[in-house]
């Protein structure tokens, strides 16, 4: 027994070391774990409460006080974005557990059973994707109104149909596989195989494109609030700090500009996080990549 184990540490501890030794996999965690962390301690670590107002104190300059200064409101502008960045990684969790559930689904009975629910279901995927994501989303929000979770579904919707167009793609290389005929050879049924076989080995390429998928969903919410339609103020979002910004570029430009760049930082995160994900899971972009070094 304690063979077995010994022997198989160093491949899980080898196949972990591959990951961390991706530059951009490192980075990606490294802020991540960061910017979770903030969303997490936001009660501790702000220094003023993101909705208090000081009117006789409104767009003051950076100082020991506010370090980034007071929007047109007197609120403190450190404070309320970092208490966006609790939103923005809600949102982002949730629009990728949401896109990665129905895409996957709607993605692997379309490819593993073809046919007429295939050819409904591209059909389908293709008129979704011959729509910006941005505008579906806004549209969706426009019938929904605006709120946090109308935001999370209606970003969650217009992506969908990527994650099922990626699944599907997947499933059609992994159908023909030998130990899938092996496997429905020996009696197994179809929803057995598909869930027990076929999705789990189609997760990789999936939970990649769910990756970008999460960067996509924190501009859209940061969009869609800077319209007025996201996350209704005075809620501290990236978005709305933006908005609020807007008018005093000029004169205050840090207000519009923190928000930007933290936005900038997390999307950049969660493109090298998946980009490093899409060079350790792929076995080509691996041997490519050992070749080089």
């Amino acid at each position: 027994m304690s063979a077995t184990v010994t022997a198989s540490a160093p491949p899980r501890r080898s196949s972990l070391m591959r990951y961390f030794r991706h530059p951009g996999f490192l980075i990606g965690t490294i802020l991540l774990t960061a910017m979770l962390a903030i969303a997490v301690a936001a009660p501790w670590i702000a220094p003023w409460s993101p909705l208090d107002t000081d009117l006789g104190n409104t767009l003051a300059p950076p100082s020991a006080q506010h370090l980034l200064g007071t929007d047109q409101f007197g609120r403190d502008v450190l404070s309320r974005l970092i208490w966006g960045t609790r939103t923005s990684l809600q949102v982002a969790v949730a629009v990728m557990v949401l896109s990665l559930s129905l895409g996957m689904v709607v993605g692997a009975v379309a490819g593993f059973f073809g046919g007429w629910v295939e050819r409904v279901t591209v059909s389908v995927i293709d008129i979704l994707l011959a729509f910006p994501g941005f505008l579906l989303a806004l549209a969706l929000v426009a019938v929904r109104g605006s709120s946090l979770e109308s935001v999370i579904v209606a970003v969650a919707l217009a992506y969908t149909p990527r994650v099922a167009a990626v699944m599907r793609a997947v499933v059609l290389t992994i159908k023909p596989r030998p130990y899938v005929e092996a496997s429905r050879a020996i009696g197994m049924g179809n929803l057995r195989l598909l869930f027990l076989h076929v999705v789990p080995n189609s997760l990789p390429p999936v939970i990649v494109v769910a990756t970008i998928g999460a960067a996509t969903a924190i501009l859209a919410e940061a969009g869609l609030s800077f319209l007025g339609l996201g996350v209704q103020p005075p809620a501290p979002t990236w978005g709305n700090v933006i908005a609020d910004g807007q008018s005093f570029l000029a004169s205050n430009p840090v207000i519009s500009l923190s928000a930007g760049l933290c936005i900038a930082v997390m999307v950049v995160a969660l493109n090298l996080l998946g980009d490093g994900l899409r060079d350790t899971l792929d076995p080509q972009m691996r041997r490519s990549s050992g070749k080089m070094l």
